[in-house]
């Protein structure tokens, strides 16, 4: 359904101002309200008057009433208590009467849960950032000022200081009600009193002499007494604040803090909220002048390295103007010049929408560059395919001219003007690199095989998206059971009959990348080959599609040059389970357009079906047909699991797995499962609708033994499966490796690693010391020149990219592309959306909340309930983009305390602000039970809870109610690979430790900006000092957004990673590389004829030089390793690789510290890359022989 960009952006901003009314207040008066009569006490004698909201009037204006509660009860930040109370040790939730210390508990109310819940913060509250990011001092709780900072030019002679904010004052109201009492139905008489509260604005300002200040002193400080008056400009006298402005001369401007302080004397015996300030506003006024930008980091001196200038260079026009103490700052960000700042503590950016679209000059008019699948499947020759991609390599080119020319004209600092001389060059590279896969296009394989690509991408995502459910119908007893599905085959497939009609077009980088990376498939001496290429784009850009088509190419290409050479071609390596099983269905909708195409074109690309593997642990897919099959049964149980990781054929959709049965034949809650079948004691899935191509057989393979049996075209795999070449030397087929350790098929030709940025502290360390063996054996040594695959990999976020891909895969040369430019708005291939006035278009709006009475459950609490209900108000047909509040939280401890918010908290809360806003009972937000997307869950409870996040609110129930999600609570896991567009609204739970995790998470929503951009909002913790910087620092930091992105770290070659990884890796090595007799029995014999072969002594020396290109210090520390077990088992005298119990085997899994003792003269060995126990380091074992040792050659 889609849904008007004009509404939702207009709902998107009621959203933010609900936000802020329930944090910061004050609430809205609008026509519901009533005048409250405040001449003297207030009586009531009905319950109708008394539940009615009410406004009163404070000279002119409509000032709110708080009733039954208190202001600081009622709001959570902004508030500006006075000084005196951080001395005094009183609890900020109280109502207490400071002095004799009566408490008012008719103020309690509902606001009673908030003790509890901040009771519990001491409990669960665990970011996981204490060792970076100190508690924030107790004082922050009642804050008693809040300042700013903002640079002007030395010729400026004035600035301007408003100040607004809003005090209460009680008033006391009473009933005399005579009521039927609603349980005992007799006459009652209720008679109490309390306390309302009246808000009465006021307001302050100060022009700022700037001559005042001593300009001899670098430093120099002047304070001056702040008065404040209401709207009939009455003096407010109980209310005393304080200016304190700190001056800063520099060289070419003036730093000035600026800091307001309530410095009120309240009497001996006061209530708190009476001297407290709410609703506090700084704004600061340039007069006659602009404020100046904060200096930047490349202009104050420091040292920075080539990556920090490069960002210098891209950001070079984002301006930091101020930034707060005890509060955010906003200026209006899309201004030429800026004169005026407001401090805020809701602050709101909105990032930009770029778009990948780029515009090409036709007849003076600019028109969007469309390059369509459909004709590129469909050229007869060359001249047609280069008549079609020509304007795009052309256009490039025109752009990097224009850079350069821009490049001269500005005055930039050397390094500045180097990062862009260097940015440039890279994308010229970019452009030669095109221009040679456009001209290899010539030949007539690679024309044939980048034509059958182009239809592959182009089915790919024509079928399989639909899901067609099914269950067996039993109604009628005296036949079969009948399957029904509940769209037709023909419905689903009709873009098929007519793919003529069809326009899906490549993205221009998508297709760009395509033509730069034949050349290092076609020609394989290339120097391109040896190039680390790095997609970098923003979430939600397209980066799958662009390496799909490169594998779709490469698949073809393999087959037409030999159609019998037919295994393994893909390796695709993911970190996180969840972002495994997701691309593994968008894969193999591409595998089964390619089988779709073979079966047509068998003479071509041989009779082997293409195929795909997802080799996962366990937990995602069974390691044997045994166990797979047992899997199946178990759905005939109602109650038995469906966790098998394919749910849907990815051809047409229809559902597989577990199905009900349904019907007056059927019994209670029967199942069975659908879509498989047992053959020679294989499970094999195939498509339960008969018209379906892929009704005999499914090519998609998810038993391990399977796997090794099948050599899958394109296999998906975690990091942590490649372990398994340790202990599976079975798994050698994937390389093309016989039982001789000969090549009988070529190795896979490409690496994909997607989500580079993944690949970081103690798992890419191991990762990278893992790759050596990953690349060795995908090495294809039967020519002279051994050839390397080639390596891919994609991200949104990275740092230092050069350095990381040298370390996890020992390559000299890395590129990223697109390669940014001199601007970080426009790369050509991305660029900054603008609408037809050349205004930016919508773009995702990022709110920080930041409270200082309540701690971060009950922010979350206020927050979200404010914006589930909120959301409840909007008109029907506008509510889908934020219906579903996905919630990020950064540890599963947090994540289980949130669930038990929304399971009881929450509800309550929007409870009580329904009754005190006077929302009816049938406008209430009724919230379902959140659902959780996290690693405790498994892959089937993933993929349902996907599925449900797709549904949208329009899709209702039988009694007319909605099946979309009210909320989702995520972990890590949603960090890549969840692409649902339809969701607009998150809340992130405490500042993510990486800028790169927060970069990606909140890249979850707001994925269609031209329909319903995206709304995150994040709940920062009061008791972290980090999350406060963040706060008062939102702009700053979000404006620059992908320039703070940190520096991953990875050291394959030190010591702890030698001696806990480096034994796997020769023991996969020996086991998958050379003969089936070493890959079973390490005994003297075998290894003394292993180290004198060809192959182990090339392995050594590649080895070698990687330590050396990487970590050169540690040549020598890898060489004493490398002899200690080559030794080891030299001397052992081991029967076997893997201990047991009648045989002395060489190795046993590390983890268990009681195996040391029982398996004394084995080696511990790690079986993952994560959870690596200290005794997996590898030990000296027993020595039997002196005269067995490994000796070093001279040329090592």
């Amino acid at each position: 359904m889609e849904i008007k960009l004009e509404r939702a952006l207009e709902n998107r901003e009621i959203l933010i101002n609900a936000i802020e009314k329930e944090i910061v207040g004050p609430s809205d008066i609008n026509n519901t309200t009533k005048l409250l009569n405040t001449t003297g006490n207030t009586k009531f004698d009905n319950f109708e008057d008394l539940n009615t909201n009410y406004h009163w009037f404070s000279a002119t204006l409509k000032e709110e009433v708080i009733q039954r509660d208190s202001p600081s009860r009622r709001y959570a930040a902004g508030m500006l208590y006075p000084i005196q109370l951080q001395a005094e040790e009183i609890d900020v939730e109280s109502d207490e009467m400071v002095g004799d210390k009566k408490i008012d508990e008719k103020q309690a109310g509902f606001y009673d849960e908030i003790d509890k819940l901040d009771n519990q913060d001491d409990i669960v509250e665990d970011t996981g950032l204490e060792d970076i990011a100190p508690k924030v001092q107790q004082k922050d709780s009642m804050p008693s000022s809040m300042g700013v900072t903002f640079c002007l030019a030395k010729d400026v002679e004035k600035f301007k200081i408003n100040f607004t904010g809003g005090i209460y004052d009680k008033h006391r109201i009473y009933t005399d009600i005579h009521a039927k009492d609603k349980k005992t139905g007799k006459e009652t008489h209720y008679d109490f009193k309390e306390d309302w509260w009246l808000r009465t604005s006021i307001f302050g300002d100060l022009t700022v002499l700037i001559s005042e200040f001593d300009s001899s002193k670098k430093i120099s400080l002047k304070e001056y007494e702040l008065d404040v008056f209401d709207a009939a400009k009455v003096k407010i006298e109980k209310i005393k604040l304080k200016l304190h402005i700190q001056c800063r001369i520099k060289d070419e401007y003036i730093l000035f803090t600026v800091t307001v302080l309530n410095i009120t004397e309240p009497p001996l015996r006061f209530n708190k909220d009476e001297y407290t300030v709410f609703q506090s506003q700084l704004k600061i006024s340039a007069d006659l002048g602009d404020f100046l930008n904060y200096p930047k980091i490349s202009e104050r001196n420091l040292g920075l390295t080539k990556d920090e200038w490069n960002n210098e260079l891209l950001f070079k026009n984002k301006f930091n103007y101020a930034f707060g103490h005890g509060c955010s700052v906003k200026w209006d960000q899309n201004a030429e010049k800026i004169s005026e700042l407001y401090s805020k503590f809701i602050p709101v950016y909105e990032t930009e929408s770029m778009t990948p679209d780029i515009t090409m000059d036709v007849d003076g008019e600019e028109v969007v560059l469309k390059i369509e699948m459909r004709e590129l499947m469909d050229v007869q020759n060359y001249q047609e395919l280069q008549g079609i991609l020509q304007p795009l390599v052309f256009g490039y080119k025109k752009w990097i001219e224009d850079q350069e020319l821009e490049t001269r004209k500005l005055n930039l600092k050397k390094e500045l003007k180097k990062a862009a001389e260097t940015n440039l060059d890279f994308c010229k590279d970019s452009l030669r690199r095109m221009e040679k896969g456009l001209e290899l296009l010539k030949d007539s394989k690679v024309f044939q095989a980048f034509k059958l690509a182009n239809k592959a991408i182009l089915l790919q995502q024509l079928n399989g998206k639909m899901p067609r459910n099914a269950y067996y119908d039993k109604s009628d007893t005296s036949k079969a059971m009948e399957l029904i599905i509940d769209q037709s085959y023909n419905d689903v497939m009709k873009a098929m009959q007519n793919l003529s009609d069809c326009d899906n077009s490549w993205r221009a980088f998508q297709i760009a990348f395509f033509l730069l990376s034949i050349q290092s498939l076609v020609e394989k001496d290339s120097i391109d080959r040896q190039t680390v290429d790095l997609i970098w784009f923003p979430t939600g850009g397209g980066k799958t599609e662009a390496y799909l088509g490169v594998a779709a190419f490469q698949m073809f290409y393999r087959r037409l040059l030999d159609p019998n050479d037919a295994g393994v071609d893909i390796m695709m390596r993911y970190t996180l389970r969840l972002l495994t099983a997701d691309q593994f269905q968008r894969a193999s909708r591409l595998i089964c357009a390619m089988e779709y195409i073979r079966r047509d074109c068998e003479r071509n690309l041989g009779t082997t079906p293409y195929s795909i593997g997802i080799w996962v642990g366990s937990k995602t897919s069974p390691n044997t047909n045994q166990i797979a099959l047992s899997q199946v049964k178990q759905m005939q149980k109602p109650q038995g699991p469906d966790n098998l990781v394919i749910t849907r054929c990815p051809w047409c959709g229809c559902e597989i797995g577990k199905v009900a049965v349904k019907g007056k034949g059927s019994k209670y809650n029967e199942t069975v499962p659908l879509g498989f079948k047992r053959v020679n004691e294989q499970l094999i899935v195939r498509c339960p609708d008969e018209r379906c191509d892929f009704h005999g057989e499914i090519p998609v393979y998810f038993v391990d033994e399977t796997i090794y049996e099948k050599k899958p075209t394109f296999l998906i795999g975690t990091i942590d499966k490649f372990v398994q070449l340790t202990w599976k030397p079975e798994a050698r087929g994937l390389f093309g490796i016989n039982d001789l350790g000969k090549r009988s098929i070529s190795p896979p030709q490409i690496i994909i690693q997607d989500e580079l940025h993944l690949i970081s502290g103690p798992l890419g360390t191991l990762a990278g010391l893992y790759e050596v063996l990953i690349e060795e054996l995908c090495i294809d040594d039967r020519g002279e020149v051994p050839i390397k695959p080639k390596i891919i990999s994609a991200t949104a976020t990275i740092k230092e990219f050069e350095e990381q891909a040298k370390c996890l895969f020992g390559r000299e040369n890395a590129r990223l592309f697109p390669s940014p430019g001199i601007d970080i708005d426009d790369s050509f291939f991305s660029k900054v959306a603008a609408d037809k006035n050349g205004k930016p278009m919508p773009g995702r709006k990022y709110i920080g909340v930041f409270t200082s009475r309540v701690r971060i459950l009950m922010a979350q609490v206020m927050t979200y309930s404010a914006i589930l209900q909120k959301v409840e108000s909007l008109p029907e047909e506008e509510r889908d983009p934020f219906w579903t509040l996905l919630s990020f939280y950064n540890s599963l401890r947090d994540l289980g305390a949130g669930l038990n918010l929304f399971n009881s908290d929450i509800p309550t809360y929007i409870d009580a602000l329904n009754k005190r806003e006077g929302i009816a009972k049938d406008k209430k937000r009724f919230l379902y039970a959140p659902l959780e997307l996290t690693s405790r869950k498994q892959s089937n409870e993933i993929s349902k809870t996907i599925d449900d996040l797709n549904v949208s609110y329009t899709q209702k129930d039988n009694k007319g109610r909605t099946k979309s999600l009210t909320s989702c609570l995520a972990s890590n896991i949603i960090e890549v690979g969840v692409d649902i567009d339809r969701l607009s609204l998150m809340g992130i739970v405490g500042q993510p430790k990486m800028t790169a995790q927060y970069i990606q998470v909140s890249g979850r929503v707001g994925r269609r900006p031209h329909e319903r951009p995206g709304l995150i909002v994040t709940v920062y913790s009061n008791q972290n000092s980090r999350d406060k910087s963040h706060f008062e620092h939102f702009n700053e930091y979000h404006q620059r957004l992908y320039a703070q992105v940190e520096t991953t770290s990875l050291t394959p070659f030190s010591t702890a990673s030698l001696e806990r990884g480096l034994t796997a890796v020769l023991i996969g090595f020996l086991r998958q590389r050379m003969d089936m007799q070493m890959a079973l029995y390490p005994t003297n014999r075998e290894l003394k004829r292993v180290m004198k072969d060809e192959r182990f002594i090339a392995f050594r020396k590649r080895f070698k030089k990687r330590v050396e290109l990487i970590d050169k210090e540690q040549v020598d520390i890898w060489k004493e390793l490398f002899k200690t077990f080559m030794d080891a088992v030299l001397k052992g005298r081991y029967e076997t690789w893997r201990v047991s119990e009648t045989e002395r085997g060489l190795m046993y899994q590390a983890g268990n510290l009681n195996d040391g003792e029982k398996y004394q003269g084995s080696i511990p060995v790690i079986n993952s890359l994560r959870s690596v126990d200290a005794e997996s380091r590898a030990s000296i074992v027993s020595i039997e022989k002196e005269e067995d040792e490994f000796v070093w050659e001279d040329d090592d």
